[in-house]
């Protein structure tokens, strides 16, 4: 199988390693949250809560996820919130320093990472460069770091896997169990981590070489009638959430079902609202619409100078990720079989995260679009090296015409 091309001209770059990009990373991040400061949010203070209630019990599980009354079930918190009890019981008072701390370390890790992906999977410097300065110059990524939150951390943990599974998908590794094991695990850090097992199980599909290979727009046909099916019956649901048969979730769909009913769009966002729906088709709207807003850089609320940084990054981001995007729906880039895959993999999770949150629910600020950050840079990195390799080899074609001419 074909290789992506080291060109000549990107190869007079040094290629950006891991170690210097946790470094650039540690020191440009953590500058920012030197000046800005450690920040609280409401869930902060849930956090601390129901942590103190976890030491209190003697870190009795079954005693705190009964009494907790949360919008998913609880279950799905108790790892984060046994790792703030830990914190707590280490740091006492300073345990939201001490996680913001760790959110910087994070943080600096994951773009460790996510530069040493690019570099495995394009071989391109540039692609390098350009992944390391879309993260440092990412505000989404970076605004996280500073909160006594949960987002660093499972951002972390999510790439970590997806990192992991694309080295199967390259043929770098073999066994999925502790992978499996791992996604299984960041399913109870936080209630997102649900989309961790289909992420997994398309990049697990994505690494078999010998399965049949269907065409590109017969398979992105049978995927949006599958998201078109399960947007209907989840609008279903939402007209009435009494019509869910289990115990299991009713609370979610209740809470759910009582912001459909608003006609929210983005959470708290008034001028994305829709009118009160009634129809099952106007509860599909909300969602397709919320779809849509997840990928919005900004709401009319925002200050021009965060207008601004959002600009910067996802101008230069989306472009050169829908070239890639594109390229590859063609059937029309350099990439090798393998690394087409792995793009193929990035591309279903932000998929699969943006879908989710259509269904659910869209944060006021954004939040909840972390995750998919780092897969839509790593995406971009590609279209870069992409535009890179037909530009050379654009090149090579007249040089060797010229050469010809001249015999």
């Amino acid at each position: 199988m074909p290789a992506p091309a080291r060109l000549p001209a990107a190869a007079r770059l040094p290629t950006p390693s891991p170690l210097f990009a946790l470094a650039a990373i540690a020191i440009c991040h953590g500058a920012y949250v030197l000046l800005a400061g450690v920040m609280v949010a409401p869930d902060t203070g849930i956090y601390d809560f129901w942590a103190q209630r976890l030491i209190d019990s003697g870190f009795d599980y079954a005693a705190i996820t009964a009494e907790a009354s949360t919008r998913f079930p609880a279950v799905l918190y108790l790892l984060f919130v046994t790792f703030v009890a830990l914190l707590k019981l280490l740091f006492g008072a300073a345990w939201a320093t001490a996680l913001v701390a760790i959110n910087l370390a994070a943080d600096a890790v994951l773009g460790a990472l996510l530069v040493r992906l690019v570099g495995r999977t394009t071989a391109s410097p540039l692609a390098g460069w350009v992944a390391l300065g879309l993260y440092l110059g990412c505000f989404g990524i970076a605004q996280w770091v500073r909160f006594a939150l949960s987002d660093t951390t499972f951002c972390l943990l999510a790439f970590l896997i997806f990192s992991l599974a694309a080295e199967r998908v390259l043929g770098d590794a073999r066994r999925w169990g502790g992978v499996a094991l791992l996604a299984v695990v960041g399913v109870f850090y936080r209630p997102t981590g649900l989309v961790l097992l289909p992420d997994l199980g398309w990049a697990a599909y994505l690494s078999r070489r010998g399965s049949p290979r269907i065409g590109r727009t017969a398979a992105l046909l049978v995927l949006a009638a599958l998201i078109l099916g399960a947007a209907a019956a989840f609008a279903w649901f939402m007209q009435d959430p009494g019509r869910w048969p289990f115990d299991t979730l009713s609370a979610t769909f209740r809470y759910v079902a009582a912001d459909y009913a608003l006609g929210e769009v983005v959470s708290a966002r008034s001028e994305t609202y829709h009118s009160p729906p009634s129809a099952l088709l106007d509860y599909m709207l909300i969602s397709a619409d919320r779809f849509l807003h997840f990928f919005a850089p900004g709401a009319a609320g925002f200050s021009a100078g965060h207008w601004a940084a959002e600009l910067v990054f996802f101008i230069p981001c989306y472009a050169l990720a829908l070239w890639l995007l594109v390229a590859l729906c063609g059937g029309r880039t350099a990439f090798g079989d393998r690394e087409q895959r792995v793009f193929l993999a990035a591309a279903g999770a932000i998929l699969a995260y943006a879908v989710f949150h259509g269904l659910v629910q869209v944060d006021f600020d954004w939040r909840y679009r972390l995750p998919i950050l780092p897969h839509l840079i790593l995406l971009a990195a590609g279209g870069a090296a992409d535009i890179r390799g037909i530009r050379a080899s654009a090149s090579s074609h007249r040089a060797v015409r010229r050469a010809i001419g001249r015999r």
